[in-house]
């Protein structure tokens, strides 16, 4: 049987068209081809408008245009459960699950920006199937995508899992979850030249049996396509009609538009000093009209706010109030002097009941664990939810492979994870770390207590032994040490 291609994987065009990623695509493929994949995330503000003319100032104008080709695109046989939300900072919430007939004819884009990853299943008469997360034939960057900043791309922190249609009887360079899941966490900038440079695959024992239900699903799955087909028409019409003071690239000043990019620009990359400066430059100038001006106060008591100045964000939103009373930027400002307020309350309170790791074994840090232990254990400081967790890798220590399914003991506080560990290597388990999307209002994602209380963020690390006892010891770098004891 020739060679087929499955095109599954299409995470470049999200960072291309929407940024930063914080969330999980979960793929389930049948053995026919037909299949499933369902995302969720939280993505920053659209890289895409850093080198183009492209009015995209009004986050949720473009969000959502960029929304309504994604769901349109070629292959796709419908879609079901989605949702989406522009929140106050700026970032988009989207969640949704694509269902396709025929993976090979599946062709993903968002705007302008179409795939550059791909899962790949090969059957031959003469061997295995196998399944390979690859770049695709010749691929080469967009060469507008090669001008963003390299900070854009350390952003992405994205899960990859699929599930496979047969049993994985071995793989190479993913994470097996069970015997028919596989995982690829993208996270920082080192995943694109990971990916030229190294085989990511996994071989099946036989081409199995299907991973869930299609025609049934489907049905239902149909239905629900037509309606959100009219949701964001409707939410694409309304965003190119709404007034919004924050799309302050509507000035007919070029330069001032031009000033407008540069500005989202750096509070993308984080320099917020210098977006303060830009902005204040709008304002200043002499040529802005109130909306644009308006929008730009607003964004400095943002840029002060995430650099942690708190009194002065709150001073700017009051002045934004103040000097702008009938602007839709006052009524924002009044909802991020509330929301400012309720952060304060909420952090007092947890500072009051916090959840944490108390204990592991082995022990935190632990440089000689036999290879041959059966499982590694986190105990909390009370009992846990059972179910909604969330753990991962963290780079560029080892995920251990699992061999088996975790579970909390009777009291609901100590979890353990069977796992089948090698020698000579240093391992890593991140626990809520990462995973900003998990705060948002229904995606609750994360290790909790019972009470509904977030664990703090834990990186669980340890190390083990050398097989030849004569061997140089493994060592943690102090580096390597610090770097997740600032992730908690």
């Amino acid at each position: 049987m020739g060679r087929i291609k499955y095109l599954l994987f299409f995470l470049l065009p999200f960072v291309f068209a929407a940024g930063c990623i914080n969330g999980q695509a979960v793929f389930s493929l049948n053995k026919d081809g037909s299949g499933k994949v369902s995302i969720e995330g939280l993505f920053d503000y659209p890289a895409y408008c850093l080198l183009t003319d492209e009015d995209c100032a009004d986050g949720e104008k473009f969000f959502v245009e960029q929304l309504k080709t994604m769901v349109s695109s070629g292959g796709l046989a419908a879609w079901s459960g989605v949702n989406w939300k522009v929140l106050d900072d700026g970032r988009c919430y989207f969640k949704g699950t694509a269902y396709f007939s025929d993976i090979n004819k599946v062709d993903f884009f968002i705007g302008s920006a179409k795939t550059g990853i791909k899962l790949e299943l090969a059957r031959r008469s003469d061997a295995k199937p196998t399944v390979e997360l690859k770049l695709q034939d010749n691929f080469q960057l967009d060469p507008q995508i090669r001008k963003l900043p390299a900070d854009i791309f350390k952003t992405v922190s994205m899960n990859f899992v699929a599930a496979m249609p047969g049993e994985i009887e071995n793989s190479e360079n993913f994470q097996r979850l069970d015997n028919k899941t596989v995982m690829f966490v993208f996270s920082g900038g080192q995943w694109l030249s990971y990916l030229r440079n190294n085989i990511v695959q996994a071989t099946l024992a036989s081409d199995g049996s299907d991973s869930f239900d299609y025609k049934t699903e489907i049905g239902g799955a149909k239905k629900d396509y037509a309606e959100i087909l009219k949701r964001i028409e409707t939410a694409c019409r309304n965003a190119h009609t709404s007034k919004d003071s924050n799309s302050i690239s509507d000035s007919k000043d070029l330069s001032l538009k031009a000033r407008l990019r540069e500005g989202l620009a750096a509070q993308e990359q984080g320099n917020f000093e210098r977006a303060v400066k830009i902005y204040e430059y709008i304002i200043k100038n002499g040529r802005a009209d109130e909306k644009s001006s308006a929008g730009a106060a607003y964004q400095i008591g943002v840029c002060l706010h995430k650099m942690g100045r708190r009194e002065q964000a709150i001073k700017q939103f009051e002045s934004v109030i103040k000097k702008y009373p009938q602007s839709p930027a006052a009524l924002k400002s009044e909802k991020m002097l509330a929301d400012i307020s309720l952060a304060e309350s909420r952090k007092k309170a947890e500072e009051k009941a916090k959840v944490f790791v108390v204990d592991t074994i082995p022990k935190l840090y632990a440089e000689d664990v036999d290879p041959n232990t059966a499982s590694i254990k986190i105990t909390f400081s009370e009992p846990m939810k059972k179910t909604g967790w969330f753990y991962s890798s963290f780079a560029p220590a080892d995920f251990p492979a699992a061999a088996g399914k975790p579970a909390f003991d009777s009291t609901g506080s100590e979890w353990t994870l069977p796992v089948a560990l090698e020698a000579g290597k240093i391992y890593a388990v991140a626990v809520n770390c990462g995973d900003d999307a998990k705060l948002i209002k229904n995606f609750q994602t994360g290790f909790q207590s019972v009470s509904g209380q977030m664990c703090e963020k834990f990186v669980f690390v340890f190390a083990t032994s050398q097989a030849d006892p004569n061997a140089e010891p493994i060592t943690i770098d102090d580096e390597f040490i610090e770097r997740c004891e600032k992730a908690k």
